[in-house]
């Protein structure tokens, strides 16, 4: 049981910094792009701008894949149906925070509470 609940201790203050780093990020990006070339250093972290690119294509194309992804499906489907499918089964584990106590949960790290300024 240690494990679990060292686990749970350092899992809870994750997603603490994670919402506190969701919150933050449209504000630290809109900092970023007032400096030169939209670089900088901070505390030893550094940060740069990137683009993220998303293709689209024209719709003759599009058809043209979804015909090719449901042929590859197709084949899986077989593959299957015939035995033709190796599983590689192993063991892990999934985490979760459930919706309905996650604010009440996060509230209990102290920087999750600070900076939303919950209970004071």
């Amino acid at each position: 049981m240690k494990a679990l609940k060292l686990y749970a201790k350092y899992y809870k203050k994750m997603k603490a910094m994670d919402e506190i780093l969701k919150d933050l990020h449209p504000l630290a990006l809109r900092e970023l792009k007032k400096y030169p070339e939209g670089k900088a250093d901070f505390e030893g972290v550094e940060f740069h701008l990137t683009k993220k690119v998303e293709k689209k294509f024209d719709e003759f194309i599009e058809a043209e894949l979804k015909e090719m992804r449901d042929k590859i499906n197709q084949l899986k489907q077989e593959a299957e149906e015939k035995g033709r499918v190796i599983l590689n089964e192993r063991e892990t584990f999934d985490a979760y925070i459930p919706r309905s106590s996650k604010d009440q949960v996060l509230a209990g790290i102290p920087d999750y509470r600070k900076y939303f300024a919950i209970g004071g």
